[in-house]
This record gives C-alpha cells, structure tokens and sequence, in this order.
C-alpha cells in the first residue's frame, strides 16, 4: 500500500467523523432546541445536502476523471471548512437551506474521487481489501461522531462549539490531501491497469459521456437504486425505533450503538480480505442475502437479543458486500472509472432520499395486517428495507457476474 492510500484511508476518517458530527448529531439539534426551528424543518436541510450530494456524484465523479482526483480531494472538504463556521452567523432559514447544499456539493466532489483514487492506487486483486479500509473509517465516524459532539458540545456549554469541531476535522482533512496525495492528472493509471485500458479523456466535460455510463449499466444502476431505497426506509428511523418498540432511552441508544459499531469497524478489513479471496461476484451476493434474511428478522420479531444478532448479521452482509461492490464497479471501466462509481452513488443517493420519504409515512400511517398477524406502522418501514434487500440480492445474479481474467 502506497502512502497515498494511507493518507486517503486517514483523510476519509477525518471527513467522515466531520459529516456524522455536521449532519447527524449537531446540525438537527442546533437547529430545533437553539434555534427553535420546527422538525419538518430540520428534515429538509438534512434532504438537501443529500439530494445536492446524491445528484452531484456522478458529475464530479466524470470531472475527475478530466482533471484528475486532487482537486477534488482538496476543494470537497474545504468547502465544509467554510460553511461549518458560516452557519453559526446566518439567520434566514433559506440560508441554513443554501450552507447545506454547498455542504453536499463538497460531499460529492470528494467521495467518488476518494473511492476512484482508491482504486488508482491498489492492484486490482486487493481492491477489495482497499475499499474495505473505507468502511472502516464509516464504522468509526459513526460510532464516534454523536460521542465526540456531544463531549464538545458538553466541555464549551454551547452547542456552537460543533461547528467549530467540524471545521477543525474539514480542515485537517484538506491538509492531508494537499500534503499527502501526489499531483496527478487526467487517466490516472492504476497499479496494475495496462495502458490500454486508459485512452486520453476529452478536454473538456461531456455530459453525453456521463449519460452514456449511465446507459450502459442500467443494472447496475438499478441494483444501487433498490438496495439503498431499502436502506434509506429505516436509515432515519433505527433510533425511533428503539424508543417506540423497545421503550429505550436516547442515552442507552447511544451506548448501545457505540460497541457494535467499533466491532463492526474491526471486521470491517478482514471482511474485505474475505471477499477478495471468495471473489466479488460471490461476496455481493452472499452479503445482500445475508442482508436480506437478518432484516425480515429484524421487523418481524419483539425479542430485542434476536433483533440485535439480526442486526449484527445484515451488518456484517453489508461489510461483505459493499467493499466487494465498489471494486466491481471501479473494474467496469477503468478509464471512467470517477464517473461509474459516481453515477453508481447518485442512484444510492436518489433510492435513500425517497426511501428515507417513504419510510417517515409509513412509519406513521401504514400499519401491516397479515391475515391472524398484525403489525405497528413503525415496523411497516422494516418490512419494506427487507423485501428491497431481497430483491437486490435476486438483482445481483442478472446484473452481476465473473469477468474472464485479463490478459498478461
């Protein structure tokens, strides 16, 4: 592993930790206990960062295959730096509206760059393993975000001081980058990618090339679609969830979230490795099945142990399955490399922004009457995540399947 790996590896726990800390623990509470801003309110500044976020990926993926991954990786956090400290002198909610969106613009500059550099920098059999350091620094940016927010927030006795700590993480993630990742250029060439592999890019940006991506993996596109649609029905509501159906504090939530989460990041290589050695193809699908089967579990069953071992299972599905995901992708074509995984991660974004709508209704509205066995409409959103995953995991035997090894 090169050093640019490592300093990619770092940077994305420090960016991580910043976004959990901005758009899932600080932003929501500043907003309606310091600002006194209505909840339909705050759900709308967190949909616009990942609607910007979502629709952004797949042209910042393109443009750096153009001018290659650096600028990215520098200009996405540094964005954040900015608006970070920016919220804390704006009044108007349109304002709040507008700082989010430049936040999501941020977001999709740097990940699909993060995940296609990534890529450039490993040889092909241990892309896997490489992606699978990403979900590491996941595991721990949401693990520690609520944590380390609420710490901060508790040593300054004023929830301003969040921002500030986002500021500081956006920060030191754009100085890894501009210190650590070499200066590179358009095509940037893989370890183990032949030159053939990697034509000259066009000078300029093509919205047809980043459509016809699109076009020519429309499974793949769908795949991303239905399983994140699924997650994006529960991705909001795991925490409400845990109050209404098992009658736990916030407190005991989050004590509860931090053990398995560190566990989680802990295998979270290993089951890279695992599916480097299994193969991709193999590992997507085994994972969305394994997924799939701990989620009917999960909205089926009262008894909380076994709805935390299904919930530990569908996490170790997705650990598998995710990494092993994203090396496939960054295979397909590796002189577009940025603009696959980035129109792979708008068809995520856009499937977990209507599940996310979806799963607030029925999670309110939309109890299940299955004949003698009937359900709470907070367990209807459950049932929803396990019938997508299941469909992801049939979609994976049409949409997927082992190339013939390259040629020497």
């Amino acid at each position: 592993m090169t050093t640019a790996f490592w300093a990619l590896i770092v940077m994305a726990g420090f960016a991580e930790l910043g976004y959990v800390t901005l758009n899932i623990s600080a932003m929501p509470v500043y907003l309606n206990k310091t600002l006194g801003m209505q909840t339909s309110f705050v759900t709308l500044v967190g949909s616009v960062f990942l609607l910007t976020e979502a629709v952004g990926r797949a042209p910042m993926g393109m443009l750096s295959d153009i001018i290659g991954r650096r600028r990215l990786l520098i200009w996405g956090p540094f964005i954040t730096i900015w608006t970070a400290l920016a919220t804390l002198f704006v009044h108007h909610p349109l304002a709040f509206v507008l700082l989010r969106a430049l936040d999501g613009i941020g977001a999709a500059m740097l990940w699909p760059a993060a995940f296609a550099a990534i890529s450039d920098c490993v040889p092909e059999k241990d892309r896997s393993s490489a992606m699978s350091f990403l979900n590491f620094t996941y595991m721990f940016g949401l693990a520690l975000g609520p944590l380390v927010d609420g710490l901060v927030t508790q040593a300054f006795g004023a929830k301003q001081a969040s921002f500030y700590l986002v500021a500081g993480l956006f920060g030191i993630a754009t100085l890894i980058n501009a210190l650590f990742y070499p200066k590179d250029h358009p095509a940037t060439k893989s370890s183990s990618d032949s030159e053939t592999e990697h034509p000259p890019n066009a000078t300029g940006f093509d919205w047809r090339g980043l459509w016809q991506a699109a076009r020519e993996l429309p499974g793949y596109m769908w795949l991303a679609f239905v399983v994140f649609f699924g997650v994006g029905l529960v991705m909001l509501l795991v925490k409400l969830f845990a109050i209404d159906e098992f009658k736990m504090t916030e407190t005991a939530f989050g004590a509860a979230l931090l053990f398995p989460a560190i566990l989680m990041a802990v295998l979270a290589v290993p089951m890279g490795r695992w599916a480097d050695m299994m193969g991709r193809v193999r590992a997507v699908r085994l994972g969305l099945s394994a997924g799939a089967a701990a989620m009917w579990l999960i909205a089926s069953q009262a008894n909380p142990f076994l709805v935390v071992g299904a919930a530990g299972i569908c996490a170790i599905g997705f650990l598998l399955a995710i990494p092993a995901w994203l090396a496939e992708l960054s295979e397909v074509n590796p002189a577009k490399r940025g603009v696959i995984l980035g129109a792979a991660g708008t068809a995520q974004g856009i499937g977990s922004i209507l599940g996310a709508q979806l799963g607030g209704f029925l999670y309110q509205n939309v109890p299940l009457n299955l004949g003698f066995i009937q359900y709470e409409s907070h367990r209807t959103p459950f049932f929803g995540c396990a019938l997508m995953l299941s469909l992801g995991a049939l979609l994976s035997w049409w949409v997927i399947h082992p190339r013939a090894p390259k040629k020497p």
